[in-house]
């Protein structure tokens, strides 16, 4: 790891944020391990959104962006886009194993 002062051209820059790049990848998998993981300790699908919940965390984002010297508006919509496909698959993961569970009972 080289800090971007350290580079020493375009190739050790591009290096790094690949690198980045990578660990925002297996960091947004760690996240949806949770958000699949949340999905038990949903009575039913309709509390899956949590609008009250995604509001409060977009808020959240909003102050640690600026804390860090980001777009906050930018931060806001890339969580509004992470959000959205989390939710969108924590929903299809509930249905599928609550359908599972359902069906076992029948059989």
């Amino acid at each position: 790891m080289k800090l971007p002062d350290e580079c020493c051209n375009l190739g050790d820059i591009r290096c790094e944020i690949d690198r980045l790049d990578s660990e925002i990848i297996k960091l947004l998998g760690h996240r949806l391990a949770y958000v699949l993981a949340a999905a038990q300790f949903k009575k039913s699908e309709e509390d899956i959104p949590a609008p009250e919940r995604v509001k409060a965390m977009l808020a959240d984002r909003r102050v640690w962006a600026r804390e860090a010297g980001l777009s906050e508006d930018f931060i806001e919509n890339l969580f509004e886009q992470i959000t959205s496909w989390y939710i969108a698959t924590q929903i299809e993961h509930w249905q599928k194993t609550r359908g599972q569970v359902k069906g076992a009972s029948h059989g």
